[in-house]
């Protein structure tokens, strides 16, 4: 994995002086991105003594400054500069990186840098698709891929395409000041929830029946269905849902049934979907 990035010369040795005042051989400094590809995002550089990097972290030297670049943060941190401004004792560092706050966008096809668990789309059983696997990406929403490998269609989670250096759809919500759990943001949130195999979110769909909020216990229940009873993901989607849920501020637990009382139809489409779906 490659990085952009540039050290002007002044930043270079005020870096470079400020690791040898920590009299550690060999010190070095990491950068990564906080909350990357939100706009929270908060781009970072901290001390980096030898053997704390990271195994993923991408090394670069520049002349004798060593910096060691977060795996995960990489997409964030492409075009980034590091400068200074002030003089003597008001001097500082300045840390641009224009992409921080933009969601990283995955290629078309990329080769697997690791071992990734998968589900198998639609049967829902798993399977582990091996280093050095081209893929093809056929969708990557809500945080997750559905890739093509050799003919097939797999789905990686959001904690595999983390590990590969992807993040998508991230959750952050304003917390209301009245303490109390938004309806709106568990819809939002529900809605960042896709079916594996179209483009479609599960609110879109008609999947979503129910949402109970309980404001003393900050619990939510929701009662969803699938559009077959036979989708080998169902367990995956509403643990999709769950996951959700649970990133909406002042929700501490949630609770999803799967129903099928009374059956989905297309007559549950929201019109978004059914334009995706080319039925209008």
């Amino acid at each position: 994995m490659n990085i952009n990035a540039e050290v002007k010369p002044e930043a270079r040795d005020y870096l470079v002086t400020l690791l040898a005042k920590q009299e550690v051989p060999g010190m070095a400094a990491r950068v990564y991105v906080d909350k990357a590809g939100t706009q929270h995002a908060e781009t970072c550089l901290a001390f980096c003594p030898p053997g704390e990097e990271s195994p993923g972290d991408v090394r670069k030297e520049f002349d004798e400054l060593v910096l060691y670049f977060d795996e995960v943060s990489v997409p964030y941190l492409q075009d980034m500069q590091i400068g200074v401004q002030g003089e003597g004792k008001l001097q500082c560092l300045t840390i641009k990186a224009p992409n921080a706050k933009q969601p990283a966008k995955p290629p078309k096809t990329f080769v697997l840098s690791q071992n990734c668990e998968a589900l198998r789309v639609p049967y829902g059983n798993a399977v582990t698709l091996p280093e050095g696997a081209s893929v093809s990406i056929t969708q990557a929403l809500g945080g997750s891929f559905t890739v093509n490998y050799e003919g097939n269609l797999y789905r990686l989670s959001p904690e595999v395409t983390r590990q590969l250096g992807f993040h998508s759809d991230a959750i952050m919500f304003e917390p209301p000041e009245d303490g109390q759990i938004s309806q709106q943001q568990c819809w939002d949130s529900m809605r960042l929830v896709y079916d594996p195999e179209i483009p479609v979110n599960v609110v879109a769909l008609g999947l979503i029946y129910k949402l109970d909020i309980d404001q003393d216990s900050h619990s939510v229940r929701v009662e969803m269905t699938l559009t077959s009873p036979g989708c080998g993901m169902g367990d995956i989607i509403a643990g999709d849902v769950k996951g959700k849920l649970l990133q909406v501020p002042h929700v501490e637990d949630a609770q999803v049934d799967i129903v099928f009382d009374p059956p989905w139809s297309y007559d549950n489409l929201e019109e978004e979907a059914r334009l995706e779906l080319g039925l209008i």
